[in-house]
Protein backbone atom coordinates (compact mmCIF):
# COMPACT_ATOMS: atom_id res chain seq x y z
CA UNK A 1 0.00 0.00 0.00
CA UNK A 2 2.63 2.75 0.74
CA UNK A 3 4.32 1.79 -2.56
CA UNK A 4 0.88 2.37 -4.12
CA UNK A 5 0.76 5.64 -2.67
CA UNK A 6 4.19 6.73 -3.24
CA UNK A 7 4.12 6.08 -6.81
CA UNK A 8 0.75 8.09 -6.91
CA UNK A 9 2.46 11.03 -5.46
CA UNK A 10 5.08 10.98 -7.72
CA UNK A 11 2.82 10.56 -10.40
CA UNK A 12 0.35 13.76 -9.38
CA UNK A 13 3.58 15.73 -9.24
CA UNK A 14 4.82 14.59 -12.66
CA UNK A 15 1.41 15.30 -14.21
CA UNK A 16 1.73 19.02 -12.19
CA UNK A 17 4.75 19.63 -13.63
CA UNK A 18 3.77 18.92 -17.26
CA UNK A 19 0.27 20.57 -17.27
CA UNK A 20 1.07 23.19 -14.76
CA UNK A 21 2.30 26.62 -16.69
CA UNK A 22 5.73 26.74 -16.43
CA UNK A 23 7.54 28.87 -13.53
CA UNK A 24 10.56 30.21 -15.88
CA UNK A 25 7.61 31.27 -18.25
CA UNK A 26 6.01 33.49 -15.92
CA UNK A 27 8.77 34.53 -14.76
CA UNK A 28 9.97 35.54 -18.21
CA UNK A 29 6.47 37.24 -18.90
CA UNK A 30 7.10 39.36 -16.19
CA UNK A 31 10.20 40.48 -16.63
CA UNK A 32 9.19 41.32 -20.18
CA UNK A 33 6.00 43.08 -18.80
CA UNK A 34 8.70 45.30 -16.57
CA UNK A 35 10.55 46.15 -19.28
CA UNK A 36 7.95 46.96 -21.86
CA UNK A 37 6.18 49.53 -19.23
CA UNK A 38 9.56 51.22 -18.79
CA UNK A 39 10.30 51.27 -22.17
CA UNK A 40 6.57 52.89 -22.29
CA UNK A 41 7.49 55.80 -19.88
CA UNK A 42 10.52 56.43 -21.22
CA UNK A 43 9.09 57.01 -24.44
CA UNK A 44 6.38 59.39 -23.63
CA UNK A 45 9.04 61.56 -21.42
CA UNK A 46 10.99 61.89 -24.73
CA UNK A 47 7.57 62.32 -27.03
CA UNK A 48 7.92 65.95 -25.72
CA UNK A 49 7.04 69.23 -28.12
CA UNK A 50 8.40 72.24 -26.84
CA UNK A 51 9.66 73.29 -30.66
CA UNK A 52 8.12 73.37 -34.26
CA UNK A 53 10.40 70.84 -35.56
CA UNK A 54 9.12 68.62 -32.21
CA UNK A 55 6.05 69.33 -33.44
CA UNK A 56 6.60 67.84 -36.99
CA UNK A 57 8.15 64.87 -35.59
CA UNK A 58 5.09 64.20 -33.48
CA UNK A 59 3.21 64.64 -36.79
CA UNK A 60 5.12 62.62 -38.37
CA UNK A 61 5.07 59.88 -36.43
CA UNK A 62 1.17 59.90 -36.43
CA UNK A 63 1.61 59.69 -40.19
CA UNK A 64 3.68 56.60 -39.83
CA UNK A 65 2.05 55.10 -37.56
CA UNK A 66 -0.99 55.07 -39.64
CA UNK A 67 0.39 54.11 -42.58
CA UNK A 68 2.23 51.27 -41.24
CA UNK A 69 -1.39 50.08 -39.78
CA UNK A 70 -2.39 51.22 -43.49
CA UNK A 71 -0.42 48.55 -44.69
CA UNK A 72 -1.25 45.87 -42.23
CA UNK A 73 -4.40 45.78 -43.82
CA UNK A 74 -2.76 45.26 -47.16
CA UNK A 75 -0.78 42.80 -46.49
CA UNK A 76 -4.03 40.93 -44.71
CA UNK A 77 -6.15 41.77 -47.95
CA UNK A 78 -3.14 40.25 -50.03
CA UNK A 79 -3.23 37.06 -47.79
CA UNK A 80 -6.72 37.02 -47.95
CA UNK A 81 -6.54 37.37 -51.93
CA UNK A 82 -3.97 34.67 -52.26
CA UNK A 83 -5.82 32.16 -50.02
CA UNK A 84 -9.25 32.88 -51.98
CA UNK A 85 -7.25 32.23 -55.44
CA UNK A 86 -5.90 29.02 -53.85
CA UNK A 87 -9.69 27.69 -53.46
CA UNK A 88 -10.98 29.14 -56.62
CA UNK A 89 -8.49 27.17 -58.03
CA UNK A 90 -9.04 24.06 -56.35
CA UNK A 91 -12.92 24.93 -56.99
CA UNK A 92 -12.27 25.12 -60.63
CA UNK A 93 -10.09 21.81 -60.40
CA UNK A 94 -13.44 20.19 -58.61
CA UNK A 95 -15.67 21.61 -61.64
CA UNK A 96 -13.84 20.15 -64.31
CA UNK A 97 -13.47 17.02 -63.02
CA UNK A 98 -17.35 16.61 -62.29
CA UNK A 99 -17.95 18.33 -65.20
CA UNK A 100 -16.08 15.29 -67.43
CA UNK A 101 -17.67 12.93 -64.93
CA UNK A 102 -21.47 14.24 -65.50
CA UNK A 103 -20.59 13.74 -69.18
CA UNK A 104 -19.36 10.15 -69.23
CA UNK A 105 -22.20 8.57 -66.72
CA UNK A 106 -24.85 10.90 -69.16
CA UNK A 107 -23.53 8.47 -71.62
CA UNK A 108 -23.75 5.50 -69.71
CA UNK A 109 -27.27 6.61 -68.60
CA UNK A 110 -28.56 7.16 -72.32
CA UNK A 111 -26.76 3.83 -73.38
CA UNK A 112 -29.30 2.10 -70.44
CA UNK A 113 -32.45 3.70 -71.24
CA UNK A 114 -32.09 2.96 -74.89
CA UNK A 115 -31.14 -0.32 -73.66
CA UNK A 116 -34.64 -0.49 -71.68
CA UNK A 117 -36.48 0.85 -74.42
CA UNK A 118 -35.55 -2.21 -76.45
CA UNK A 119 -35.91 -4.65 -74.35
CA UNK A 120 -39.66 -3.03 -73.49
CA UNK A 121 -40.96 -3.50 -70.07
CA UNK A 122 -42.65 -7.00 -70.55
CA UNK A 123 -39.52 -8.94 -71.84
CA UNK A 124 -39.19 -10.25 -68.49
CA UNK A 125 -42.43 -11.62 -68.26
CA UNK A 126 -42.21 -13.02 -72.51
CA UNK A 127 -39.06 -15.03 -71.25
CA UNK A 128 -40.34 -16.10 -67.93
CA UNK A 129 -43.90 -17.71 -69.57
CA UNK A 130 -41.65 -19.51 -72.26
CA UNK A 131 -39.51 -21.38 -69.49
CA UNK A 132 -39.93 -24.43 -68.25
CA UNK A 133 -37.86 -25.27 -65.93
CA UNK A 134 -37.51 -23.59 -62.29
CA UNK A 135 -34.18 -23.59 -61.72
CA UNK A 136 -34.03 -21.43 -65.18
CA UNK A 137 -36.88 -19.33 -63.95
CA UNK A 138 -34.52 -18.61 -60.72
CA UNK A 139 -32.00 -17.41 -62.17
CA UNK A 140 -33.53 -15.03 -64.84
CA UNK A 141 -34.99 -13.79 -61.89
CA UNK A 142 -31.65 -12.94 -60.44
CA UNK A 143 -30.37 -11.73 -63.29
CA UNK A 144 -32.85 -9.01 -64.58
CA UNK A 145 -32.94 -7.78 -60.37
CA UNK A 146 -28.84 -7.24 -60.92
CA UNK A 147 -29.74 -5.03 -63.96
CA UNK A 148 -32.48 -2.89 -62.25
CA UNK A 149 -30.34 -2.34 -59.50
CA UNK A 150 -27.00 -1.53 -61.76
CA UNK A 151 -29.24 0.27 -63.77
CA UNK A 152 -31.08 2.55 -60.13
CA UNK A 153 -27.10 2.66 -59.19
CA UNK A 154 -26.04 4.44 -62.75
CA UNK A 155 -29.00 6.78 -61.93
CA UNK A 156 -28.20 7.69 -58.56
CA UNK A 157 -24.62 8.15 -59.57
CA UNK A 158 -25.58 10.81 -62.08
CA UNK A 159 -28.30 12.43 -59.70
CA UNK A 160 -25.26 12.51 -57.07
CA UNK A 161 -22.59 14.13 -59.73
CA UNK A 162 -25.17 16.91 -61.00
CA UNK A 163 -25.77 17.89 -57.26
CA UNK A 164 -22.45 18.12 -56.14
CA UNK A 165 -21.41 20.18 -59.50
CA UNK A 166 -24.51 22.65 -58.41
CA UNK A 167 -22.68 22.85 -55.19
CA UNK A 168 -19.26 23.48 -56.18
CA UNK A 169 -20.90 26.37 -58.95
CA UNK A 170 -22.49 27.81 -56.29
CA UNK A 171 -19.71 27.82 -54.01
CA UNK A 172 -17.35 29.53 -56.82
CA UNK A 173 -19.53 32.08 -57.82
CA UNK A 174 -19.59 32.67 -53.80
CA UNK A 175 -15.60 32.84 -53.75
CA UNK A 176 -15.55 34.69 -56.56
CA UNK A 177 -17.69 37.65 -55.62
CA UNK A 178 -15.65 37.41 -52.31
CA UNK A 179 -12.60 38.41 -54.11
CA UNK A 180 -14.00 40.86 -55.79
CA UNK A 181 -14.96 42.70 -52.56
CA UNK A 182 -11.30 41.77 -51.43
CA UNK A 183 -9.66 43.71 -54.74
CA UNK A 184 -12.10 46.43 -54.51
CA UNK A 185 -11.49 46.94 -50.64
CA UNK A 186 -7.72 46.93 -51.46
CA UNK A 187 -7.93 49.12 -53.84
CA UNK A 188 -9.82 51.80 -51.32
CA UNK A 189 -6.93 50.76 -48.83
CA UNK A 190 -4.12 51.52 -51.68
CA UNK A 191 -5.75 54.93 -52.42
CA UNK A 192 -5.59 55.80 -48.37
CA UNK A 193 -2.14 54.55 -48.05
CA UNK A 194 -1.35 57.10 -51.10
CA UNK A 195 -3.16 60.04 -49.65
CA UNK A 196 -0.82 59.25 -46.49
CA UNK A 197 2.41 59.33 -48.49
CA UNK A 198 1.40 62.40 -49.93
CA UNK A 199 0.59 63.88 -46.52
CA UNK A 200 4.11 62.31 -45.00
CA UNK A 201 6.28 64.02 -48.43
CA UNK A 202 4.68 67.68 -47.86
CA UNK A 203 5.51 66.98 -43.86
CA UNK A 204 8.72 65.74 -44.73
CA UNK A 205 9.61 69.08 -47.37
CA UNK A 206 7.96 71.68 -44.67
CA UNK A 207 10.41 69.77 -41.54
CA UNK A 208 13.68 70.41 -43.67
CA UNK A 209 13.02 73.48 -44.47
CA UNK A 210 12.88 74.19 -40.72
CA UNK A 211 16.78 73.15 -40.66
CA UNK A 212 18.09 76.01 -41.95
CA UNK A 213 22.15 74.59 -41.64
CA UNK A 214 24.31 72.34 -40.58
CA UNK A 215 24.02 73.05 -37.27
CA UNK A 216 20.36 72.32 -36.85
CA UNK A 217 20.61 68.77 -39.01
CA UNK A 218 23.42 68.03 -36.02
CA UNK A 219 21.46 68.97 -33.48
CA UNK A 220 18.52 66.85 -34.70
CA UNK A 221 20.48 64.11 -35.18
CA UNK A 222 22.51 63.97 -31.92
CA UNK A 223 18.70 64.16 -30.09
CA UNK A 224 17.96 61.23 -32.00
CA UNK A 225 20.89 59.39 -30.94
CA UNK A 226 20.34 59.85 -27.44
CA UNK A 227 16.91 58.73 -27.46
CA UNK A 228 17.88 55.92 -29.25
CA UNK A 229 21.04 55.57 -26.75
CA UNK A 230 18.45 55.86 -24.06
CA UNK A 231 15.83 52.44 -25.13
CA UNK A 232 19.48 50.99 -25.48
CA UNK A 233 20.18 51.21 -21.89
CA UNK A 234 17.11 51.00 -20.95
CA UNK A 235 17.11 47.43 -22.33
CA UNK A 236 20.30 46.06 -21.51
CA UNK A 237 19.31 46.86 -17.96
CA UNK A 238 16.70 44.21 -18.33
CA UNK A 239 18.09 41.32 -20.98
CA UNK A 240 20.63 40.41 -18.92
CA UNK A 241 17.85 38.82 -16.95
CA UNK A 242 16.47 37.02 -19.70
CA UNK A 243 17.35 33.75 -20.46
CA UNK A 244 17.64 33.14 -24.44
CA UNK A 245 18.59 29.44 -24.82
CA UNK A 246 20.51 28.64 -28.02
CA UNK A 247 23.04 25.69 -28.85
CA UNK A 248 24.89 27.92 -31.38
CA UNK A 249 25.77 31.11 -28.99
CA UNK A 250 26.21 34.21 -31.23
CA UNK A 251 29.32 34.94 -29.80
CA UNK A 252 30.44 31.63 -31.55
CA UNK A 253 28.63 33.10 -35.11
CA UNK A 254 31.17 35.73 -36.12
CA UNK A 255 31.29 36.33 -39.52
CA UNK A 256 28.70 33.09 -40.24
CA UNK A 257 25.73 35.56 -39.89
CA UNK A 258 23.40 35.90 -42.80
CA UNK A 259 22.71 39.50 -43.73
CA UNK A 260 19.03 40.90 -42.48
CA UNK A 261 18.45 42.64 -45.85
CA UNK A 262 19.48 42.01 -50.01
CA UNK A 263 20.97 45.37 -50.30
CA UNK A 264 24.33 47.49 -50.63
CA UNK A 265 25.75 48.97 -47.68
CA UNK A 266 24.96 52.51 -48.16
CA UNK A 267 26.93 54.03 -45.64
CA UNK A 268 29.34 51.88 -43.22
CA UNK A 269 30.20 51.24 -39.89
CA UNK A 270 32.43 54.67 -38.63
CA UNK A 271 31.67 56.61 -41.60
CA UNK A 272 31.00 60.72 -40.81
CA UNK A 273 27.54 61.06 -40.70
CA UNK A 274 28.11 65.63 -40.73
CA UNK A 275 30.76 67.28 -38.71
CA UNK A 276 30.80 65.42 -35.33
CA UNK A 277 28.85 62.35 -35.59
CA UNK A 278 29.30 58.58 -37.12
CA UNK A 279 27.31 55.87 -38.61
CA UNK A 280 27.28 53.26 -35.52
CA UNK A 281 25.97 51.08 -37.61
CA UNK A 282 24.71 49.69 -41.15
CA UNK A 283 22.39 52.27 -43.81
CA UNK A 284 21.31 49.20 -46.20
CA UNK A 285 19.83 50.74 -49.15
CA UNK A 286 17.37 48.26 -50.07
CA UNK A 287 14.09 47.74 -52.33
CA UNK A 288 11.12 49.13 -50.49
CA UNK A 289 8.68 46.28 -48.79
CA UNK A 290 11.93 43.87 -48.99
CA UNK A 291 11.48 41.33 -46.27
CA UNK A 292 14.10 42.42 -43.26
CA UNK A 293 15.04 39.16 -41.36
CA UNK A 294 16.36 38.29 -37.99
CA UNK A 295 19.65 37.16 -37.95
CA UNK A 296 20.10 35.11 -35.45
CA UNK A 297 17.88 32.88 -32.79
CA UNK A 298 16.52 35.64 -30.09
CA UNK A 299 13.37 37.23 -28.71
CA UNK A 300 12.02 40.72 -29.76
CA UNK A 301 12.73 43.23 -26.47
CA UNK A 302 11.70 46.34 -28.76
CA UNK A 303 8.96 46.46 -31.29
CA UNK A 304 7.54 50.62 -31.88
CA UNK A 305 7.70 53.53 -33.22
CA UNK A 306 11.15 56.14 -32.24
CA UNK A 307 12.02 58.83 -33.02
CA UNK A 308 14.72 59.37 -35.90
CA UNK A 309 14.07 55.35 -36.48
CA UNK A 310 10.76 55.14 -37.48
CA UNK A 311 9.58 51.49 -36.73
CA UNK A 312 12.23 49.58 -34.94
CA UNK A 313 12.78 46.16 -33.63
CA UNK A 314 15.40 45.17 -31.58
CA UNK A 315 15.90 41.16 -30.72
CA UNK A 316 18.07 40.34 -27.59
CA UNK A 317 19.84 37.21 -29.19
CA UNK A 318 21.44 36.52 -25.04
CA UNK A 319 25.18 36.79 -24.08
CA UNK A 320 24.37 40.68 -24.10
CA UNK A 321 24.29 41.00 -27.88
CA UNK A 322 21.43 42.85 -29.45
CA UNK A 323 20.95 43.48 -33.19
CA UNK A 324 18.33 46.62 -34.51
CA UNK A 325 16.54 46.67 -37.61
CA UNK A 326 15.13 50.69 -38.26
CA UNK A 327 13.40 52.64 -40.75
CA UNK A 328 10.69 49.82 -41.30
CA UNK A 329 7.14 50.08 -42.93
CA UNK A 330 5.40 47.87 -41.41
CA UNK A 331 6.58 45.56 -38.45
CA UNK A 332 5.83 41.75 -38.01
CA UNK A 333 6.69 40.77 -34.69
CA UNK A 334 5.71 41.96 -31.16
CA UNK A 335 7.75 42.26 -28.00
CA UNK A 336 8.42 38.69 -26.70
CA UNK A 337 8.14 37.41 -29.70
CA UNK A 338 10.66 34.21 -29.92
CA UNK A 339 11.93 34.95 -33.71
CA UNK A 340 14.37 31.85 -35.70
CA UNK A 341 17.86 32.95 -37.93
CA UNK A 342 16.19 34.30 -41.41
CA UNK A 343 12.86 34.96 -40.01
CA UNK A 344 11.03 37.82 -41.33
CA UNK A 345 10.29 40.45 -38.41
CA UNK A 346 9.44 43.63 -40.57
CA UNK A 347 9.79 44.76 -44.07
CA UNK A 348 11.82 47.39 -45.15
CA UNK A 349 11.02 51.07 -45.59
CA UNK A 350 11.46 54.99 -44.52
CA UNK A 351 9.62 55.92 -41.47
CA UNK A 352 11.55 58.15 -39.01
CA UNK A 353 12.42 60.59 -42.08
CA UNK A 354 14.52 59.26 -44.87
CA UNK A 355 13.63 59.94 -48.32
CA UNK A 356 14.42 56.68 -49.59
CA UNK A 357 13.70 53.18 -48.25
CA UNK A 358 16.38 51.59 -46.25
CA UNK A 359 17.19 49.38 -43.99
CA UNK A 360 19.21 50.43 -40.72
CA UNK A 361 21.53 47.79 -38.86
CA UNK A 362 23.54 47.95 -35.98
CA UNK A 363 24.72 44.94 -33.50
CA UNK A 364 25.20 45.45 -29.97
CA UNK A 365 27.35 44.14 -27.05
CA UNK A 366 27.00 44.80 -23.67
CA UNK A 367 24.81 47.82 -25.27
CA UNK A 368 27.76 49.27 -27.08
CA UNK A 369 27.66 49.43 -30.88
CA UNK A 370 30.10 46.95 -33.25
CA UNK A 371 31.05 46.65 -36.97
CA UNK A 372 28.57 44.13 -38.35
CA UNK A 373 31.31 43.43 -40.99
CA UNK A 374 32.90 41.24 -38.41
CA UNK A 375 29.80 39.18 -38.09
CA UNK A 376 27.81 39.00 -41.12
CA UNK A 377 29.09 36.42 -44.21
CA UNK A 378 30.73 37.85 -46.74
CA UNK A 379 28.93 38.44 -49.76
CA UNK A 380 30.11 37.00 -53.15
Amino acid sequence: MPKLLAGLVTLSIALALVFAPPLFARGEKAKLATLSSEISQLQKKMRVTRTEHDKSASRLRAIELQSAETRRNVLSLDKEIRLLGKELSKLYGQQKELDEQRHRQARQVAQELSAAYRLGREEPLKVLLNMENPEEIGRTLKYYEHIVKARSKILEDYQNTIRKLDEVEQSLLGKQNALADKKVQLLAIQQILNDEKKQRSALLQGSNRQIKSEEGLLTKLSLERQQLESIIQALQKHVQNLDIPDNKPFSQRRGKLPWPVKGRVGHSFGSARGSHLKWHGWLLNARDASPVKSIHHGRVVFSDYLRGQGLLVIVDHGDNYLSLYAHNQVLLKETGDWVHPGEVIAKVGNTGGLERSALYFEIRRKGKAVDPKRWLKPRA
